[in-house]
């Protein structure tokens, strides 16, 4: 993709909310940033907090996540 518009990071946004939907290690979800307060402009980026079930499984929700976010098209992220 040549050009990121709001379009693209609504669909991105919405991919990964339903990923997450699907897996079963994870305990909820919640969209932060300026998208809770309807601030999203042009330039806003996705702001997600996951919460994992089971401490222990951290480190493989991460790697399938990342892995997701990539094939979809993510050009950087970070984990907290």
């Amino acid at each position: 993709m040549a050009q990121f518009t709001v379009e693209w990071r609504s669909q991105l946004k919405s991919s990964l909310l339903d990923f997450a939907r699907q897996d079963a290690r994870l305990s909820g979800a919640a969209i932060t940033g300026s998208a809770t307060t309807d601030r999203e402009d042009r330039w806003s980026d996705i702001d997600l907090a996951f919460g994992v079930e089971k401490a222990d499984e951290m480190s493989a929700v991460l790697a399938d996540f990342s892995k997701f976010m990539h094939a979809q098209g993510a050009l950087h992220h970070h984990d907290v």
